[in-house]
């Protein structure tokens, strides 16, 4: 496996907020961030993609596919300083304890959002409030006008 795609809510601060500090970290596994609700996830992923996400995704390029707190562990396992507590987490002791800690993090998202005042991705919101916009190998964007 040599990268994996993390189908995110954009829309929301905290998710926003972990993916800035996933693609942050050295990684082992190449991470790609692609907001779940965009046109270029519908067109990749379309069984997967949601307007409104509403659990975690990711994809290997294996074809793997990752929900919940199951792809929370993959995301650490991709990271090079936090492999080891990715094998930790997904140990029979400790899973269920990750599972609810996920849970309780999924459900609660856009409170601690608001609570910890965590902006949702500016970029992708602002391509997914216009309505004339451009997806290209993962990334959208308002079209610049034209010049006349």
């Amino acid at each position: 496996m040599r990268s994996l795609t993390v189908l995110y809510d954009s829309t929301c601060g905290f998710c926003s907020s972990c993916r800035n500090w996933l693609s942050e970290q050295p990684q082992l596994v190449t991470l790609e961030f692609l907001a779940a609700n965009s046109a270029e996830a519908n067109r990749r992923y379309p069984t997967l993609a949601k307007a409104e996400p509403e659990e975690l995704v990711v994809v290997s390029d294996e074809g793997g596919v990752y929900r919940g707190s199951h792809a929370w562990i993959i995301c650490l396992w991709a990271l090079a300083d936090y492999r080891e507590w990715s094998f930790r987490l997904s140990r029979p002791a400790l899973l269920p304890l990750a599972r609810n800690a996920y849970a309780w993090v999924s459900q609660n998202r856009k409170g601690l959002s608001r609570l910890l005042r965590l902006a949702p991705d500016e970029e992708v919101m602002a391509a997914l409030s216009s309505r004339r916009t451009v997806c290209q190998a993962g990334v959208c964007a308002v079209p610049k006008k034209a010049t006349r």
